[in-house]
Parts: C-alpha cells; sequence; structure tokens
C-alpha cells in the first residue's frame, strides 16, 4: 500500500503483525504530517494476517508460516521499491520477525536498507502461543523454542552482531502480550527503548509530541557517521558504535571489512556520500595500512575528496587516534579526537557539540 510517494530517493516501508495493516493508520497519519519527514515517501506491505482453519471450506486459505511471508517482503522491495537508494524498515509485533529473516537472508536488502526499528517483536518467543500452535503455523512460529525461532536466533548470534544500519528495539510498558524480556531479547542495551502504550496502542500515537512519533523521527534524523577503521581496531569501534547509538547517532560500519579477501563496493560509495562526518580510526596498524593500496586507504582517498567538495566550512573528517600515534600529513590538518586518553562516551559528546543532531 502506497500512503505517499513524491518521488523521493528514501522510503519508509511499515510492516505489520498479526493485529493486521489497519493497526498502523494513526502512526502513518502522524509521519505524513510531521515536517521532518518531508523527504521520505511512506508504503507499508500487506499479507493475510486474519486466518481461519482450512476445514472451513467455504475459506480456502491456509496461513502461511513467517518464513514464507519474509521471502514476499524481499520480493517485494526489490521488486516494487528498488528504485530507492534507502529504506528504513519498521515493523510490528511478528512483523518484525518477518523483518528479521528478510534482512538476514537478502544481501540487497541489507544493503538498501539504513533504519530499522523493530516495535513488540517477540524474538525470544511467546510461551502462550504454545498452547494454540496447532491451529496456525504462524503461532508455532513465535512460539518460544519454534524451530523459526531457533534458526532466527542462531543466525542473529552469527551474522548481526553489529547491524550494517541503525537500529532500534522497542518494547511496551504496558505490554501483556509480549513480554521486555522477549522483545529485547540478546540486542544490545544500547539500541533498546521503551515507549507508552500495550501491545498494539504503543504504535498508534494521537499527537504529534507522543514518545513513538519523537523515537521515529530522531532515528531518521539523526546525523550519519561513517566508520572507518583496519580490523586491528575492530575491538574499540564496536564500543564507539555502541556509544553513538546510545547517543542518537546513526553510525555506519561495514561488516564485511572483517572477512578477508572482499572487495570494496558501491554500497560503501553510496554511505561515504551520505555521511555526515567520516570517523578515521588510527592506530600503528591503520597508519602501516594507509601506505598500501587497500580497502582502509581508498575509503580515506574517497573521503578526502568529498571533504574538498564540501569546503572548509562543512567538517567531515574526524581522525581518532586510538593510539599515540603521529597523523599523517593528510590528515594532520582536521581536529582530531585521542580515543586512547578518552572514552567513547566523549568523543559522542564532543560530536554533540559539532553536529546539528536533533535533541
Amino acid at each position: 500500500m502506497i500512503h505517499r510517494d513524491e518521488g523521493q530517493d528514501r522510503a519508509i516501508v511499515l510492516v505489520h503483525g498479526f493485529a493486521g495493516h489497519a493497526s498502523w493508520r494513526p502512526l502513518v497519519s502522524q509521519l505524513i504530517a510531521h515536517p521532518a519527514l518531508k523527504s521520505w515517501d511512506i508504503h507499508s506491505f500487506e499479507y493475510v494476517s486474519k486466518w481461519m482453519p482450512r476445514w472451513l471450506r467455504y475459506r480456502l486459505a491456509w496461513s502461511p508460516g513467517l518464513a514464507k511471508i519474509a521471502d514476499a517482503f524481499s520480493t517485494y522491495c526489490r521488486s516494487t521499491l528498488n528504485r530507492y537508494r534507502h529504506l528504513s524498515l519498521f515493523a510490528h509485533s511478528a512483523g518484525g520477525l518477518v523483518v528479521q529473516r528478510a534482512l538476514l537472508d537478502s544481501e540487497w536488502l541489507r544493503d538498501r536498507t539504513s533504519h530499522v526499528a523493530l516495535f513488540g517483536t517477540p524474538t525470544g518467543g511467546v510461551d502462550a502461543a504454545r498452547r494454540l500452535a496447532f491451529l496456525n503455523p504462524r503461532l508455532q512460529d513465535v512460539a518460544t523454542g519454534s524451530a523459526f525461532l531457533r534458526a532466527l536466533q542462531e543466525d542473529l548470534a552469527e551474522k548481526w552482531k553489529v547491524p550494517p544500519f541503525a537500529l532500534r528495539i522497542v518494547a511496551a510498558v504496558d505490554d501483556v502480550t509480549v513480554t521486555q524480556d522477549s522483545v529485547f531479547y540478546d540486542f544490545p542495551r544500547s539500541v533498546r527503548r521503551t515507549v507508552p502504550g500495550d501491545h498494539v496502542t504503543m504504535i498508534q500515537p494521537a499527537r504529534p509530541d507522543e514518545a513513538v512519533v519523537g523515537l521515529i523521527v530522531n532515528l531518521l534524523s539523526s546525523p550519519r557517521l561513517f566508520l572507518s577503521y583496519v580490523r586491528e581496531d575492530e575491538t574499540r569501534v564496536k564500543e564507539v558504535f555502541a556509544a553513538l547509538v546510545r547517543h542518537e547517532f546513526t553510525p555506519w560500519i561495514d561488516q564485511r571489512r572483517l572477512v578477508p579477501g572482499d572487495v570494496w563496493d558501491s554500497s560503501i560509495m553510496t554511505a561515504l556520500k551520505d555521511s555526515d562526518r567520516f570517523l578515521v580510526f588510527l592506530s600503528a596498524a591503520a597508519i602501516a595500512e594507509l601506505s598500501r593500496d587497500g580497502f582502509f586507504r581508498h575509503e580515506v582517498d574517497i573521503a578526502l575528496s568529498i571533504q574538498e567538495e564540501r569546503g572548509a566550512r562543512s567538517p567531515f573528517i574526524v581522525p581518532v587516534r586510538v593510539e599515540a600515534v603521529e597523523l599523517p600529513g593528510l590528515l594532520a590538518r582536521y581536529q582530531w579526537y585521542d580515543l586512547f586518553s578518552g572514552d567513547p562516551e566523549g568523543l559522542a559528546k564532543s560530536l554533540e557539540t559539532s553536529t546539528s543532531k536533533p535533541t
């Protein structure tokens, strides 16, 4: 369903749960009216959410499992929304399981996705669903310990340690359908948020000043930070990543750099050009890598070109010293931050003063 299509290069995509697509209507109205989101088109992915057992022959529909719906969602994005450079995926309840499965399975979708927010999603499962699981494949899938959830949880642990997009995991204060433990699961504390309401009303704001609207606006309008580093500094960079998320920034790193032999591709160029700041992490290993024609050096060279295009009045490059190393000449003229004598929180606070981050 199309809620707004004005030819933008970015789109919000809503994915409902068992409550159906109508559950999004109050939020859609608030998003369309919000001035900070005028540059976003808005779509929603729909699937049959009302179910009747197949033995009722007048209703010859058998509810597909969540894995099949995830496949359908991936196809929908790639065929219908392929003109968008950026997709922000907002999902409610079981719709969040659909989105997670689709992102894990589709490299194309991961590359196009810039933001993900999962509202009341039972990643840890729902104990009560076990009692009714024999009636409906979808209830089987959300039941604690189901084959679908076990596979999803294993893949999350293996492939999604640091997602390549801004992530928020949102629970409702009064949700008695899906517990906070299930919603938050093993996701890092830095991405967890809580909003008023129950399982359904959490996504049904009546006013533009309600928490769920502010959460989405802050997520979509937060400054984008590209984190460039070498594998030897991965641990420190992950600490910085978590601190930046806590301060409502949208950091971007390329997880695939962790796999030897990877090649530089267009998705990295897109992320670089769309970023508000380029944080380059410098250690002895990183300085050595700058002398080689490789992944890291290529990112720095592109960042220098972008800085030249934007001009001195638009700061872009921020060197971050992981160790007490001498800055190379091409980066020495930029204001740097010393992580070895400071900490990730200090870096995040420093960036708050130099970017137009929303409050």
